[in-house]
């Protein structure tokens, strides 16, 4: 309903998510920080170092936890890009109120990923940010929105490190290789693309009664009825959609893991009734429900 409102639709559909939805609940930063933690360290085993670098982030959302857990890690900037201007002051700064009120927690989670003097300081002073112009101007945040991922505007070879976190499945797969594309005109010689990447249904995450494959039983335009809108759409493309666009985008994997969801490979044993386009699949296609791509652009032997 919020998505055919002809005006005020985004701030409805927030203060709707904050006195009724997702948001009414106390929110714990903890895990996209350390899931930002975490990405520095699977970079890191890669041979790519988070210190330092410049940083390019699809998809900002509601708050800043991927950048703020990639700054406390050692990033040098992150530009952050959004379609939609969903990115809220007093969520971003109750993050960093959570920071401050778990700063011993949060070091210990950190300690494993980057250097623990600068990683301290790096926290002390996150800690004494009071705005969101102070936080920005702090950890080198720059937000772009409205904005397009894939005409960013950026210099050529000026990005280390592109990534995403649950973004990837909420963009049509053209439009994905759009971003893939210019990633290869911003990484610089050395950089790398990370997308972390949910194919599950979405409405599983909030119903237990569903599987994490309950969409693929929809046609198109079944599937258009509840989700062709800017809150709800996910692409329900497959490991194999992905790798094809990789393909097509001229990108090397460097890492590929794949989860698959075992609750969902027993219903479609159980006789799970799909839409005729996910039929003849292999299970293991249908099932995997998280997937972590790390990539470079393929580059002609004198630009590499």
């Amino acid at each position: 309903m919020c998505a055919i409102l002809p005006l005020g639709r985004d701030q409805i559909y927030y203060l709707l998510q904050r006195y009724f939805g997702g948001l009414v609940k106390g929110y714990d930063p903890l895990f996209m920080l350390s899931e930002a933690a975490r990405i520095s360290a699977s970079l890191r085993a890669l041979g790519v170092q988070i210190e330092g670098a410049r940083v390019m982030e699809v998809g900002t959302g509601w708050r800043l936890d991927m950048p703020i857990g990639l700054y406390m890690c050692g990033a040098h900037t992150i530009h952050t890009y959004d379609t939609h201007r969903y990115l809220r002051e007093s969520l971003a700064m109750r993050s960093v109120e959570f920071v401050r009120a778990n700063r011993a927690r949060i070091l210990e989670m950190l300690s494993r990923t980057a250097s623990a003097k600068e990683t301290e300081q790096r926290l002390d002073a996150l800690c004494r940010v009071q705005s969101l112009a102070a936080l920005m101007e702090l950890t080198g945040i720059h937000y772009h929105s409205p904005a397009d991922a894939a005409d960013t505007g950026l210099d050529a070879g000026s990005i280390d490190v592109q990534v995403s976190y649950t973004v990837f499945e909420h963009i049509p797969g053209p439009m994905l290789e759009c971003i893939l594309k210019e990633a290869n005109r911003i990484l610089s010689c050395g950089g790398v693309a990370i997308h972390h990447i949910d194919l599950s249904d979405h409405f599983f995450q909030v119903d237990q009664d569903i599987t994490a494959i309950n969409f693929l039983r929809y046609s198109d335009a079944e599937w258009a009825r509840y989700a062709d809108n800017q809150w709800a759409y996910h692409n329900r493309l497959r490991t194999y959609d992905y790798e094809r666009i990789y393909r097509n985008c001229g990108h090397e994997i460097l890492k590929w893991s794949a989860h698959k969801d075992e609750r969902s490979l027993a219903a479609l044993l159980d006789g799970f009734p799909l839409d005729r386009q996910f039929q003849n699949i292999s299970s293991e296609a249908l099932c995997t429900t998280i997937v972590e791509a790390v990539s470079y652009p393929r580059r002609a032997p004198a630009q590499a």
